[in-house]
């Protein structure tokens, strides 16, 4: 057995050298040719209607014969008509005239129109067949003005069949040919057309950016930064056609919302709704009916950062499709997408109907509308059966399988137990139902699954008296993918055949036939690469980790997580990373791959150094991936960092919240790495660790009696610091910094207790999302010069803070300072102290919120909202011109967004983007005397030779502990200091 045991995996070692030597090294070395901005997200995306202009060429005038002229009207009329099989046969006999004429322009445009039909029936090798004798025609004939029209219009065809047949690379050279034939022709409507549909090839690469500038530049407006004004929306240029506009607009919005500017997104496409209106294109309407359904749907995903349940039927009260809402929950964003999902299917083509209606089986998924999916689910079957072959029509099954999928799971579940759900399929792990159902991998007793109260009536699928008995089986399932797997390879399209046998390894495994789950796996990878294809290479690669985890073998799943973290890492390092739900899916289809691995690698008692440094890097490298998925683009440098190097007299620690414990990786100056873990089994796993932050924080309410009131303290202390406490005093530590994971980040980690002291009785603290990001050296100043913003009035919504006048006030009295108080706190005020003068501390007492989500992280002036991604414009700009950085930023009355578990994230994310070496913040606002009396303190200190920044905060923290009237950690221990402590 134990040789069995052996081969297999020397077997499985192989392959992955294999794949690593033939697959990744290519990778490393083209990846430099162009960057792409790769979907995040384990499944499908929500479907679009993606642009597809082509329209049959008009021949030119010399037709010698009426009756050739008369067969060229019939066969456009059969065309528009959409009757393309009688079009086809006219198209092929009137190309056989004009070459019995010898006319070589007619007959190539006689022939490209036969490959445009072709296409419509999904005929991909006769169109290919077609476009290439017409375009060998064309370039064998002499250059005259019908003829350069027509071979443009060839072109435009030919790039409609690359992009539908999955040779996307191609239709982008295809249509800058197009492009620039029309451009020496003076067709502005050509070069427009060609635009457009040159951009739809930039999207599914995932090149959003150059997308949108393609975009922009069509409609005229100039820009470098994928920005557009209401003004400029509103004054398009009137010398282009309605419905071209309409269709760049409604492209731009698709582009917009993926990346998560929705609420622009929606702006755009709603312009682009009233021009197809005033053209009166009813089939572009539905298209835009669409895109407005998937962008209400990411609004409705924005305000349900928690995975809130749904239970109310969306359609009991409906909301326009075009109607503005600016709710604060999420259920009317929802309820309009499926309004715009039901239009769309109304008015939109075949293949758009399909796909809206598999948008809306998907919201019905997410939002539990069970009674609705019977019907709907057989009305696309339908619809799916009667397309042509395209890659789009394939990609609208596998859209369609993963849900069915879900809903068989869903079926599946009261009967599972917690084991089961740890390991299933990363493709089931992705079901918008299951994951607000369960608190997955956090509890973690082998008994049966206990369904929580607001889905106990989740439909048993199999059963005869359900509502959904009708919807398909597995088998069916299998055979519907099968079907995809095929049509796939006959196009060649390797994304979707690599799809198809992933979701067919998925089903595998659901059913329990392991073995032919990991062969599906293992064949998903192999049309694909790392460099083409690498948002889809990682998922197999995860998927194929999980199974061997499963199985127990746990060298190959090491080897297996491997590989997808170093894909994951290629992406992360130089794309930007954007997906229309990003923020909604990351936490469950990125996250979890740096949990899993790392609780692998640790899973040995004592694990060698090796294993503990990788571990440690995965921790840091999701730090930074968190980050970059805050602010959707991979803006942050990193300059790998030991702590000896930085600090002697620190300790960084290195927590991670796994599914059955609590680790911690310790790194000393000058020592080797230390690890410890605290085992939360028979606590309830995750559940428990989350319960003790919880408790914690309902125990820092000040006059609110408690029995044990340090119970949550001590118990973050037991785990996070006591196993350390003799190596601390034994190597001299004076400052402990923190690179906190998950709910832990929102902890005050000054308020953990040992049972006689508090944490910041005996240590300086810090937080940081990485010694990566550690900033450079602190540059010591002699005299302390303050830039003082402030506002003591109530502003956009926000309550007045009267103590800040009096914190302004002290602070001034304490060190140089320039004052911008109430209506002298604006934004350009900020902008222009802060870049003409030389202040090495900007201090904020002004409201703020960090969230989760950076649109919903700002903080607030007299007459705006600073949101996290301009911080950087607003700050970094004097690093720019002086490169003299800000070395601190304080924000005083700011706090965490109430009811987001994630929003320490935002803090983090503040720290980050505004350049500053270091960043002293609040968790939760005081509005208190306190507050002023910290400040003080905190200047007092700081404003001393050799004073670190972390002492000085300890000193004023300090000096409220001491203070009878604040000796509740409520008013001290919400200050943290973020970044560069020294």
């Amino acid at each position: 057995m134990q040789n069995k045991t052996v081969i297999k995996t020397q077997k499985f070692l192989a392959w992955v050298k294999r794949f690593l030597g033939t697959v990744l090294p290519n990778f490393f070395l083209k990846r430099s040719r162009f960057l792409f901005c790769f979907l995040f997200s384990l499944f499908l995306p929500l479907l679009i209607s993606q642009v597809s202009l082509s329209t049959p060429i008009a021949s030119i005038q010399d037709i010698n014969s009426g009756s050739t002229t008369e067969l060229v009207t019939q066969a456009k009329k059969l065309y528009q008509n959409q009757e393309f099989e009688q079009a086809a046969t006219l198209w092929q006999k009137t190309a056989q005239i004009f070459a019995t004429q010898g006319d070589r322009v007619n007959q190539s445009m006689a022939l490209s129109n036969l490959a445009l039909t072709q296409q419509q029936l999904g005929q991909w090798e006769a169109s290919n067949q077609a476009i290439a004798q017409s375009l060998n025609l064309l370039k064998n004939s002499p250059q005259t003005p019908d003829q350069q029209r027509i071979f443009a219009a060839t072109l435009e065809i030919q790039g409609q069949g690359q992009l539908a047949t999955g040779a996307t690379e191609a239709s982008v050279k295809t249509w800058q040919q197009a492009i620039e034939l029309n451009q020496q022709m003076s067709n502005p409507v050509g070069v427009m057309q060609s635009q457009i549909n040159q951009s739809q090839a930039w999207q599914d690469l995932g090149q959003y950016p150059r997308a949108c500038q393609v975009l922009l530049d069509a409609l005229e407006i100039p820009n470098d930064h994928c920005q557009i004004s209401e003004i400029q929306l509103q004054s398009l240029p009137n010398t282009a056609s309605l419905n071209l506009q309409a269709i760049a607009l409604r492209s731009l919005g698709n582009v917009l919302r993926i990346n998560g500017r929705t609420e622009e997104a929606r702006q755009v496409l709603l312009k682009s709704f009233q021009l197809a209106e005033k053209s009166g294109n009813n089939q572009e309407i539905g298209k835009i009916y669409l895109s407005l359904g998937n962008t209400a749907r990411a609004l409705g995903n924005k305000n349900n950062v928690n995975n809130a349940k749904i239970s109310s039927n969306l359609e009991d009260k409906p909301v326009s499709c075009t109607a503005e809402i600016t709710p604060e929950k999420n259920f009317p964003f929802y309820q309009q997408a499926a309004s715009c999902y039901q239009q769309a299917a109304a008015m939109g083509s075949q293949l758009d109907a399909v796909q809206a209606q598999i948008n809306l089986l998907d919201l019905f998924n997410q939002t539990q509308q069970w009674d609705k999916i019977p019907a709907l689910v057989a009305q696309i079957q339908t619809g799916l059966d009667s397309l042509a072959l395209s890659r789009n029509a394939i990609s609208s099954r596998l859209k369609f399988a993963q849900n069915l999928i879900c809903l068989q799971f869903i079926g599946t579940m009261p009967s599972l137990t917690q084991k089961d759900l740890a390991f299933v399929s990363p493709v089931v792990q992705q079901c918008s139902a299951f994951a607000s159902s369960l608190e997955i991998d956090k509890n973690l007793d082998p008994k049966p699954l206990q369904i929580p109260p607001l889905s106990r009536n989740l439909p048993i699928i199999n059963s005869s008296s359900s509502s959904l008995s009708k919807i398909p089986s597995w088998d069916e399932i299998n055979q519907s993918l099968t079907l995809a797997l095929q049509q796939s390879q006959s196009l060649g399209d390797k994304r979707n055949q690599s799809n198809a046998l992933g979701y067919l390894g998925a089903i595998a495994q659901q059913r329990g036939d392991l073995t032919s789950a990991e062969q599906l796996t293992k064949q998903a990878l192999q049309p694909i690469s790392a460099y083409n294809f690498p948002d889809i290479t990682y998922r197999w690669q995860w998927q194929l980790g999980r199974l061997y985890q499963s199985q127990g073998s746990t060298q190959e799943a090491i080897a297996a997580y491997g590989l997808t973290y170093q894909t994951l890492q290629s992406l992360r390092q130089d794309l930007v990373t954007t997906n229309p739900d990003i923020q909604y899916t990351f936490r469950d289809s990125v996250e979890p791959v740096y949990h899993e691995f790392v609780d692998l690698l640790l899973q040995k008692e004592n694990p060698d150094q090796a294993t503990l440094k990788k571990a440690r890097d995965i921790i840091e490298s999701l730090q930074l991936a968190e980050l970059n998925n805050f602010f959707r683009e991979a803006c942050l440098e990193t300059t790998p960092q030991q702590v000896d190097q930085i600090d002697t007299q620190a300790a960084v620690f290195y927590s991670i919240v796994l599914r059955d414990r609590l680790a911690v990786i310790l790194s000393l100056p000058n020592q080797p790495l230390e690890y410890y873990a605290t085992n939360t089994r028979e606590q309830g796993g995750q559940v428990i660790v989350e319960q003790t932050v919880d408790n914690l924080f309902a125990t820092l309410i000040p006059h609110v009696a408690s029995l044990d009131p340090l119970k949550s303290n001590q118990t973050l202390y037991d785990w996070l610091i006591r196993p350390a406490e003799a190596n601390l005093a034994k190597n001299g530590i004076k400052t402990l910094v923190f690179v906190l994971d998950g709910v832990l980040r929102s902890i005050p980690v000054a308020a953990l207790h040992d049972g006689q002291q508090y944490l910041i009785e005996k240590y300086n603290l810090a937080l940081t999302p990485g010694l990566q990001l550690f900033s450079s050296p602190t540059v010591a100043s002699t005299n302390l010069n303050v830039l003082v913003g402030g506002l003591t009035e109530s502003r956009q919504g926000f309550a007045a803070l009267p103590g800040v006048k009096q914190e302004v006030q002290e602070i001034a009295s304490s060190v140089s300072a320039e004052v911008l108080l109430d209506d002298n706190f604006t934004r350009d005020r900020l902008k222009s102290q802060v870049q003409t003068q030389n202040f090495p501390i900007v201090h904020l007492a002004t409201h703020g919120q960090f969230s989760s989500q950076a649109d919903k992280t700002f903080l607030v002036t007299w007459d705006d909202k600073i949101k996290v991604k301009e911080l950087d414009q607003l700050l970094r700009e004097r690093d720019k011109i002086t490169r003299n950085p800000i070395e601190l930023l304080i924000l005083s009355a700011c706090q965490t967004a109430t009811g987001d578990k994630r929003a320490a994230l935002g803090l983090a994310g503040v720290a980050v983007r505004s350049g500053a070496r270091s960043t002293l913040a609040t968790l939760w606002s005081i509005q208190d005397q306190s507050t002023a009396d910290f400040m003080t303190e905190f200047y007092q200190a700081i404003n001393q030779p050799n004073v670190s920044k972390a002492q000085a905060l300890r000193q004023a923290q300090l000096s409220l502990l001491h203070s009878p009237q604040y000796q509740n950690p409520y008013y001290w221990a919400p200050f943290v200091l973020v970044g560069n402590w020294l």
